[in-house]
């Protein structure tokens, strides 16, 4: 199995089934015992207690979010895109 099919199973497959179950995990938690036990009111409370933590949590989602989108060298994926 090559490395391009790897990460499309990683992409499409396993990212998915995590936020899947993190969800999941969340309801359970609310259900369980109530909103105060939810990952949001985890970091919510969190987000008071150590507000840099909020300022983290954006920059990487950016730089994460700027990494995946950035535009690419032109490549075989990219040839359709490139020619528009």
């Amino acid at each position: 199995m090559n490395i391009k099919k790897i990460t499309q199973i990683v992409t499409f497959g396993v990212i998915p089934l995590f936020l899947f179950a993190v969800l999941a995990y969340d309801v359970y938690a609310i259900f369980k015992g109530g909103t105060e036990a939810s990952i949001s009111s985890l970091i919510i409370a969190s987000s008071y207690k150590m507000p840099f933590m909020v300022f983290s949590v954006g920059f990487v989602n950016g730089v994460f979010v700027g990494h995946l989108f950035w535009r690419m060298k032109s490549n075989e994926d990219t040839k359709e895109i490139d020619k528009g």
